[in-house]
């Protein structure tokens, strides 16, 4: 009896002196699928998770503590117990509950970057200037047939009519690139309008949304011109004025 005994203390002294080793699996607590390169550590000891999530710790005493980690998880922590040190120990992370703040996006855009884009898009247009009165003379040389007519009794001699600057003249209004470059010069001033009287602004002043901020806007933003003259600070002035009004106005079902 004795003899057995002193077999049985010399088998245990190897674990008592390098410690027990212990084999584990990390899956997700869900959908049950391996977790790689989680971290398993101890006080004194660290390994990651493989490909099928299975790690092997070695080194442990009875009382240590595992702490397995992953991003994304819920940090886990086991006590060892030395019992049972021979079956796989499966390990089941909770993934973390992010709770994001509501964050509302307002569409927005360049006005510097798209104004000068335009104006490269349509920069023969823009150049385009109306045919005005002068234009329709053009001066004659005087030495034109001189050796014909010494004498020039008038000035209609030296000045001349040119035919196309004339109906240029007379149909403007109907020129399609006239049209065009009106066209293009009021909605340039009209995005100056609203950029300066942005929404953003607008809506950190008088704190409207939705389609009360539309509104107030179709109904109180001043034209460029306005808008040009104002400074920074005569501008929010205005917003403010303008939003008592607003709010003092009863408004109309639609």
């Amino acid at each position: 009896m004795l003899r057995v005994m002193i077999l049985l203390t010399a088998f245990a002294i190897p674990d008592l002196l390098y410690g027990q080793q212990i084999d584990g699996i990390v899956v997700d607590q869900f959908t049950k699928s391996p977790i790689i390169n989680a971290v398993v550590k101890t006080s004194t000891n660290m390994t990651f998770t493989d490909s099928t999530g299975g790690f092997n710790l070695s080194g442990l005493e009875i009382g240590d503590t595992i702490l397995i980690s992953h991003v994304g998880y819920q940090l886990y922590d086991h006590i060892f117990d030395g019992a049972n040190r021979t079956d796989t120990l499966v390990i089941k992370l909770k993934a973390n509950s992010i709770v994001l703040n509501p964050v509302q996006i307002y569409a927005a855009r360049n006005y510097i970057r798209d104004s000068l884009a335009r104006r490269k898009e349509y920069a023969s247009v823009f150049a385009y200037k109306d045919p005005s009165f002068k234009d329709i003379f053009i001066a004659k040389s005087p030495t034109i047939n001189h050796q014909y007519q010494p004498f020039q009794p008038s000035t209609s001699s030296l000045v001349s009519v040119d035919l196309l600057s004339v109906i240029g003249l007379i149909g403007k209004n109907k020129n399609p690139i006239s049209k065009l470059h009106k066209k293009l010069l009021q909605e340039e001033k009209d995005n100056y309008a609203t950029h300066i009287f942005s929404e953003e602004k607008v809506r950190s002043l008088t704190s409207l949304q939705g389609d009360s901020l539309q509104h107030f806007i179709d109904e109180y933003r001043p034209s460029a011109d306005i808008v040009a003259q104002m400074s920074d600070y005569e501008l929010l002035l205005y917003i403010k004025k303008s939003y008592e009004k607003f709010i003092q106005t009863p408004k109309k079902d639609n």
